[in-house]
């Protein structure tokens, strides 16, 4: 195989980003949504004069407005392609190993990624149960926010400024939309998640384990810097080092932007005599680098501001001094650890 080949690394990680543009354009489909949402809800406020409303007039208000909250959080539950975004998902990872490998891979049914979306949980819930819980969130914040505004005596205009906010405070809807675009994101990258990795476990013949790849940059998680590069087999049990948990693989928490790639089997262990494949670059905020560079070796090169920014001070002069190892930023199962229980545990 050649180095215009590319590997299966390069390929999921180019994949990646598609799906993370993906996730934005859902995004702007669900904000669209709550904009029509905020202007039914606006609308709702100012035809029944509400600052001006008796408590029966004001309870007929809040009915309809928990209907309306109601009806558009269905709405958008039912509008995201998660399906397409699996079956999207499950066409780049074939592809990026028969580029790694040179042999033809499997793709998973159409029945398969039914079943697979279907059952697809964000932190042990169902994409549909986190939007209907927005959906109450919405609905019970609006209803606090008009009873406060009429305790007060607030016009209308100030209530629907409560909802919809102003220019130097924001309203109930910002938090919506920022909840929102949290949720889509999360959910994208669960089902391209799930996917990844059930296309990896269909083809065994060509790829031995995976390989945690986590952002190279100033946001990302304490938990996803302790997961960097971490590897497991097929089955999720940690292999060449990795001490930690796979639990499912990333998202490993809102908004995570860490991907699993293949571990594929050399040509020497799929029974081919010809020259390995080369390892490939991918990018970070300081351009291009390694594939398979450590985030340790990461923020070594990056100095002790930059360290110190994504660590914090004390975790990283811990690190510094070697007290602490990166994974050690997290317990087995995990979960962030403190600075203090870290210090205990060294």
């Amino acid at each position: 195989m050649s180095p215009a080949d590319g590997t299966a690394h390069d390929y999921v990680l180019s994949d990646a980003l598609n799906v993370l543009r993906a996730g934005a354009g859902e995004t702007k489909q669900v904000i669209g949504v709550l904009l029509e949402l905020e202007k039914d809800l606006k609308a709702l406020l100012i035809s029944n004069d509400i600052g001006a409303a008796r408590k029966a007039e004001a309870r007929k208000v809040l009915k309809e407005a928990d209907e309306a909250i109601s009806a558009y959080y269905r709405r958008i539950a039912g509008e995201l392609d998660e399906s397409g975004v699996a079956e999207a998902v499950t066409r780049a990872t074939v592809k990026a190993l028969e580029a790694a490998t040179g042999k033809a891979a499997d793709t998973l049914s159409p029945d398969y990624l039914d079943s697979l979306v279907s059952n697809v949980l964000i932190e042990g819930a169902p994409s549909k149960d986190w939007w209907h819980t927005q959906g109450d969130d919405l609905a019970f914040k609006f209803g606090n926010q008009v009873r406060q505004g009429l305790a007060n005596a607030e016009t209308t205009a100030q209530i629907v400024q409560r909802v919809v906010g102003k220019r130097s405070v924001g309203g109930i809807m910002d938090t919506a939309r920022r909840n929102a675009e949290s949720l889509v994101r999360t959910s994208v990258q669960t089902v391209a998640g799930d996917a990844r990795l059930a296309t990896f476990r269909k083809n065994a013949d060509i790829v031995k384990g995976m390989r945690q790849v986590s952002t190279l940059d100033g946001r990302t998680t304490l938990i996803c810097i302790a997961y960097s590069n971490a590897e497991w087999d097929l089955e999720g049990q940690p292999i060449n080092g990795t001490t930690l948990k796979f639990n499912g693989g990333p998202p490993r928490h809102w908004g995570c932007r860490s991907v699993l790639v293949p571990i594929t089997k050399t040509f020497a262990e799929m029974g081919l005599d010809i020259p390995e494949a080369p390892k490939g670059t991918r990018a970070s905020d300081v351009g291009q680098v390694q594939a398979d560079i450590s985030f340790d070796a990461f923020l070594k090169r990056r100095g002790k501001a930059f360290q110190d920014e994504v660590l914090g001070p004390g975790r990283a002069d811990m690190w510094r001094a070697g007290t602490i190892t990166l994974r050690d930023l997290v317990n087995g199962n995990g979960s962030p650890i403190t600075i203090s229980a870290l210090k205990a545990l060294h």
